[in-house]
């Protein structure tokens, strides 16, 4: 059994060691209640600290043919740096990526994800690109993912790094330097983690992106990621043209397409326009949808036919109940308690009707395969006083133990398209 991965990118195929490969993935954020992505330790639970949290999950995928993760931030020190906290804070991701490769035995390969912020997007416009404080933060960017793939890109479980995800608005795109920074950033990953990928996960914006952009990615680790939510509840709706459409806009320069996102929430509102559980329609209308959309991806597979997709991954594992709290109630909000992350679900802002979801609406908090229930959330203390009780205890100084995850149908009819297929990679 080899102790190393070596993937490498031929067209619209992706290979780890000589053999194609097809992702039959997740997205993976397991924030967990009380806790959300704005402190420590950043939305990154696969650090050492948190081994209780994805140990309760990695057996369950790979029981159930999942054989691919996407992270959205992979912690370093440099993160901590700049949150203000000291740099040899854990953010050591050893444990869990020896449990992901698992001795070789079925492994489940991970996308390690980073994240530029997305609220500095101006770095990237035209008029906006030679300011030095952009120039700066570009560089800076770049020298972290760097240091990202050489710190571990020798741990077999790795797949690659998605460099950023969600950064390709329109006034964005249409600046061909924004593009060739991220080939230059690509080859220098391939540099510092040789056999390993590279990507960029994509508002899907009808091939916007692609037809723009895909002349300038020429790194031969490249391979394109869309976060896509198209299609409807019917079986064979699917992604309607999108996998066409890519083919069309690749076909002088051919790289991958991952569905770096896809999925629908597993909830509904009532008449008071509050959120809840799908009933028992809606939710073999959510399996409908899941099976179909994941039977179109499987249509145009590229590892053994002639599509272009190498796989995807479904967002997501688990509820993110943080996602949608009502302002001033954020857990980094002064005074928010008791209110942060009750898990009581709030539609939030922006959480919009959408008649292709089986239950009508974009519930930012609701589109987990496992809902999520804590232990004892009234026995807890705050970490600090006034703040939000949540999954650390100040007392022990240690985690309490991880919330309780419920498989829902839709989980079930995926998993069991997964184990049917049967494409995992043994190297």
């Amino acid at each position: 059994m080899e102790s190393t991965t070596n993937w490498a990118i031929d067209q619209y195929r992706i290979t780890v060691n000589g053999n194609a490969f097809f992702g039959n993935g997740v997205s993976y954020s397991p924030v967990p209640w009380g806790v959300c992505a704005a402190v420590i330790p950043y939305g990154d639970f696969t650090i050492n600290t948190w081994n209780s949290v994805w140990r309760r999950d990695l057996e369950v995928m790979r029981a159930n043919g999942v054989n691919l993760l996407k992270t959205y931030n992979t912690l370093d020190s440099a993160q901590l740096i700049a949150g203000g906290d000291p740099g040899t804070w854990d953010h050591d991701h050893t444990e869990f990526l020896n449990a992901c490769w698992n001795n070789g035995n079925n492994p489940i390969y991970v996308l390690m994800g980073y994240a530029p912020p997305k609220k500095l997007q101006a770095a990237y416009l035209t008029v906006k690109w030679s300011d030095s404080a952009n120039v700066n933060l570009r560089s800076a960017i770049k020298t972290d993912l760097v240091n990202l793939a050489s710190s571990w890109s020798h741990f077999p479980a790795v797949m690659g790094f998605v460099m950023a995800n969600e950064v390709n608005a329109i006034d964005i795109i249409n600046n061909p330097l924004f593009f060739q920074y991220w080939n230059d950033v690509a080859n220098a990953i391939a540099v510092a983690a040789p056999g390993k990928l590279a990507s960029l996960a994509n508002v899907d914006d009808t091939m916007n992106t692609v037809n723009a952009g895909n002349q300038y990615m020429t790194s031969d680790n490249f391979f394109w990621g869309y976060n896509t939510y198209r299609g409807n509840w019917t079986n064979s709706n699917g992604f309607d043209n999108l996998f066409s459409t890519f083919q069309t806009a690749t076909a002088s320069n051919p790289n991958p397409l991952m569905l770096t996102e896809w999925g629908a929430p597993a909830s509904t509102h009532n008449a008071a326009g509050n959120m809840q559980e799908m009933n028992a329609v809606q939710m073999e209308n959510l399996a409908t949808y899941v099976t179909g959309h994941y039977n179109n991806i499987v249509a145009n597979r590229s590892d053994i036919g002639s599509g272009v997709c190498c796989g995807g991954t479904y967002f997501e594992w688990s509820d993110e109940w943080w996602k949608a709290d009502p302002a001033g109630t954020e857990c980094d909000t002064p005074n928010a308690a008791p209110a942060c992350n009750s898990g009581v679900w709030n539609p939030g802002p922006n959480m919009n009707q959408q008649p292709n979801f089986p239950g009508n609406y974009w519930d930012e908090e609701g589109f987990g395969l496992f809902s999520i229930t804590p232990i004892s959330p009234n026995t807890r203390v705050p970490v600090k006083k006034n703040g939000c009780v949540g999954p650390w205890n100040p007392v022990t100084n240690t985690p309490y133990e991880p919330d309780t995850l419920t498989a829902r149908p839709h989980a079930k009819a995926l998993f069991e398209a997964m184990v049917n297929l049967g494409k995992t990679v043994s190297v």
